[in-house]
């Protein structure tokens, strides 16, 4: 019996030795558990506040091959932007005059580099210098420079050198055109009170459907000094007719009018006007169609547009008229069209932009790198005819005209492997008629090349 007891005490002490074991893991669980309560608030916290020091952080972004930095709050952004296109041809010619010599060569057609963003939310800004230019490149000139006011929107106003709404192909941008120049009738229309570095303020109106706007513009940036510098009114109105998935299609009407034009010299207020373009390539500075100078105190332009996309059809088409005002002499009319498409091979679409009233490039759906992509693919083609002729049968004295008609036959293929390269190979054939002197007429065959980078 007392071993009995022995053992039954022996139990007894292992199991109260067992209780106060589990009571102690049970205090070191409960010590455990409140220890990680405290380090889960204690990292709650830095993270919180991590959060918070990073949200007051700017921002940057690489999108596209654009590098942009934008504010905590959103109200500043910078974004880095720039255009090359390096355009490279040859002229096969005809019998044409012994002083006509069309181009062959290279030559940097844009090379800009500037930046661009917003500030204090409302308001906007872009300052872009270019380095290139129509058959010889430059040492920089002011391509962009204006500020702009947001805070009305859709109303909206900009001041500074800019290129103000002037038609179709002019809001297309030179990095989105189907070919490499615009065509010439397009280009004399924004050349005259609007264009690329024109100095002046632009107030405009602008939604998803419809852009309306009017400049009042001087002088270029570019411009050799001039005594009084000319002065005139740049309108455009556009609408979105039809806004499908598949199927957008664009009205344009604009109209430009300079009532001064610039001072030949102190004291000497008649103005002197040409109209005037070339083959329609970049690598060449020929004037091909000219006018020639004309005296003036005035000069007017105005022109139809349309552009639509089906599916992967793009198409557009315009027609410029334009009036010299002369005094004693008529005031000579002239004119020009141009219809162009293209037709996406690999399947993308032109995108309609409502900022610009207008397409850009094809996006690939399978840029060159990605599984199986090579890029996006377009086949593009277009005709353009200028007439700057005006009575070619009296003599200039007592107001003939002798301009010259061109036309363009244009041939071309796009490939964009990514969305910030662009190879453009076109092919062209130009023929200029002057119906009072053949003799004077010009005719030639070209191929040219770019490359271009833009973001």
């Amino acid at each position: 019996m007392a071993r009995d007891s022995d053992r039954l005490e022996a139990l007894e002490q292992q199991l109260r030795e067992a209780q106060q074991q589990l009571g102690q893991l049970k205090a070191k669980a409960s010590d455990d558990r409140a220890a990680l309560a405290d380090i889960k608030r204690a990292s709650s916290g830095q993270y919180a506040d991590l959060k918070d020091r990073l949200k007051k952080q700017p921002a940057a972004r690489f999108d596209r091959g654009r590098f942009t930095f934008v504010s905590a709050n959103g109200d500043f952004s910078l974004a880095l932007r720039s255009t090359v296109q390096f355009d490279a041809g040859t002229f096969a010619q005809g019998r044409n005059p012994p002083n006509v010599d069309l181009n062959s060569g290279t030559n940097f057609r844009r090379a800009q580099f500037g930046f661009a963003g917003t500030a204090w939310r409302d308001w906007s800004y872009n300052f872009t210098y270019d380095f290139g230019g129509t058959g010889v490149e430059q040492r920089g000139y002011v391509y962009r420079a204006y500020i702009q006011y947001d805070g009305l929107k859709p109303f909206g106003v900009r001041i500074g050198a800019f290129a103000p709404p002037a038609n179709v192909e002019d809001a297309t941008g030179g990095a989105n055109l189907l070919f490499l120049e615009r065509p010439s009738a397009a280009t004399i229309a924004r050349g005259l009170a609007g264009g690329s570095a024109r100095q002046g303020i632009n107030a405009f109106m602008q939604g998803e459907r419809y852009l309306v706007s009017v400049a009042y513009t001087g002088g270029k940036s570019t411009d050799a000094v001039s005594f009084d510098e000319q002065q005139g009114l740049v309108g455009r109105a556009s609408y979105l007719v039809v806004d499908a998935p598949d199927f957008k299609w664009l009205l344009d009407a604009d109209a430009s009018h300079v009532f001064r034009l610039a001072d030949t010299a102190p004291g000497h207020p008649t103005g002197i006007v040409s109209l005037s373009n070339g083959p329609e390539l970049s690598i060449d500075a020929s004037r091909t169609v000219d006018t020639g100078p004309l005296s003036a105190h005035a000069v007017s332009e105005y022109g139809l547009e349309t552009a639509g996309v089906l599916g992967r059809v793009y198409g557009e088409a315009g027609w410029f008229g334009y009036r010299v005002g002369r005094g004693p002499l008529p005031d000579p009319s002239f004119s020009g069209w141009h219809v162009e498409s293209a037709v996406s091979l690999s399947g993308e679409t032109r995108p309609y932009d409502p900022v610009t009233a207008s397409f850009h490039n094809p996006e690939p759906n399978h840029p060159l790198g990605t599984p199986g992509g090579f890029g996006a693919f377009e086949a593009v083609a277009r005709f353009s005819r200028v007439d700057l002729d005006w009575r070619p049968d009296l003599t200039p004295a007592v107001g003939g005209v002798t301009g010259g008609v061109q036309d363009i036959w244009a041939l071309g293929v796009n490939w964009y492997p990514n969305a910030t390269l662009k190879f453009m190979l076109n092919y062209d054939n130009i023929t200029v008629r002057h119906a009072e002197a053949p003799g004077r007429d010009i005719s030639a065959n070209a191929v040219a090349l770019r490359s271009q980078i833009a973001f």
